[in-house]
């Protein structure tokens, strides 16, 4: 998030997981003693404000400037523009998955996908761009209906 907006949220995120690292610790030591009900709960009523706080934040944010919330970092204006204009390919995970498989990406484990977890996911290539060809898509590429009951 480059945005004003985008920036002032992540300022806001990042003392927001600290909160939530400090709430993360309360709750760690008082599953470890015995307080009362009341206790209890008023720890989970913080943490749920703490969340709701998050929503609304969020939330707000969005409104000023949806682009920031909704447009993956990865991409280049020129790709965010194109996407919101013909609407997400589902190839578009592919290719990511390949680059990072490709460029060792640390701690993703992409690198060590195994020879059928990398059929599995060209059969699931193949699938949405045969569904795509059926459906008229020009582009041979569908985004409803993978994952539903029948694929799995």
């Amino acid at each position: 998030m480059k945005t004003p907006v985008g920036e002032r949220f992540s300022e806001f995120f990042e003392k927001w997981i600290c909160q939530l690292d400090d709430y993360l610790q309360q709750l760690l030591r008082v599953s470890k003693q015995s307080l009362s009900e009341a206790e209890q709960q008023a720890l989970v009523s913080k943490l749920t404000a703490h969340y709701k706080e998050l929503y609304t934040v969020k939330w707000t944010a969005a409104h000023e400037d949806v682009l920031a919330f909704n447009c993956p970092v990865w991409l280049s204006k020129l790709e965010n523009a194109y996407s919101w204009l013909t609407g997400w390919k589902p190839s578009v995970i592919f290719r990511l998955v390949e680059s990072m498989r490709r460029t060792r990406v640390p701690g993703l484990g992409l690198a060590e996908l195994t020879e059928e977890q990398l059929r599995k996911i060209e059969q699931l290539r193949m699938k949405i761009k045969l569904r795509g060809r059926e459906s008229g898509d020009g582009n041979g590429e569908a985004a409803g209906g993978i994952g539903g009951p029948e694929d799995g």
